[in-house]
């Protein structure tokens, strides 16, 4: 899945360093986030109480449809279901793959993290975890959530390009703010080698709507060092028995989104 994954990066713009998909933990330094004031179309959405979350960041990501037979979409779709559950018996179906296209600030302030990470695991010396000195010990998670907009009758027939104004719905609402939602600010961003493990509280995702697909956010994420203890100075706090099957980002910067797939 990896020479997968590499083969995929490098024919979009998801971009560039990740050379294996393996734990290994390093050293990071934190950065603080610089407030910045939102745009228009933010201010509208303001007024009209649109949003939940209470971010508002000048972020212009935009979706691009991967239609069935698309060499992309075959591959995201395989990556999927290896990293399910149940690979070798794997039900989901796949409605709808979308690429994200990240804008030029969101992939800057993605590898600026990186650096900073790589620098900070140079200085404290981990020879023991030389990924971190490399590329910051960049792995393939997954971010599981639902998503709403894909379900209005003005979607079914068209491609999705455009993040929704929907305050329900969860994959634009956090493709939109670089995944610093409120939820996410309090908890930390948990992504998973699961494509089928929710990353959310259930009273998040649902708030109250009918129609709502699940979806799972494919991410690049710089893990940097990685803890058991939550209490220790890290970048991640690994989750589960012996190699990790979940982590919890302590710094948004340090995911990219690359791919939604919704799926029933």
């Amino acid at each position: 899945m990896n020479a997968i994954w590499l083969s995929l990066k490098e024919k979009g713009s998801c971009a560039s360093k990740m050379t294996e998909l393996a734990w290994l933990p390093e050293k990071m330094v934190r950065r603080k986030s610089t407030a910045t004031s939102p745009p228009p179309q933010m201010e509208e959405l303001h007024e009209n109480n649109e949003l939940t979350d209470g971010h508002y960041y000048n972020i212009t990501n935009t979706f691009r449809e991967l239609g069935i037979g698309d060499p992309s979409r075959n591959i995201v779709e395989m990556i999927f279901r290896a990293s399910s559950t149940n690979p070798k018996k794997c039900t989901r179906k796949i409605k709808r793959v979308l690429k994200v296209n990240n804008s030029v600030d969101t992939l800057a302030e993605f590898e600026k993290y990186r650096e900073n990470v790589m620098k900070s695991s140079y200085k404290m010396h981990h020879r023991h975890h030389p990924r971190n000195i490399v590329d910051g010990n960049e792995l393939l998670q997954f971010y599981g959530t639902t998503m709403i907009c894909c379900c209005n009758n003005s979607y079914k027939t068209e491609q999705i390009s455009q993040l929704c104004r929907d305050p329900s719905c969860r994959v634009c609402r956090v493709v939109q703010s670089g995944f610093k939602t409120c939820y996410n600010t309090k908890n930390g961003v948990r992504v998973s080698v699961n494509s089928e493990q929710m990353s959310e509280d259930k009273t998040v995702i649902s708030k109250g709507k009918k129609k709502v697909k699940r979806a799972v956010i494919v991410c690049r994420t710089i893990a940097g060092r990685v803890v058991e203890d939550e209490q220790e100075e890290c970048d991640s706090v690994g989750i589960g028995l012996c190699r990790f099957k979940s982590m919890i980002l302590r710094n948004p910067a340090a995911v990219l989104p690359c791919f939604v797939i919704v799926f029933d």
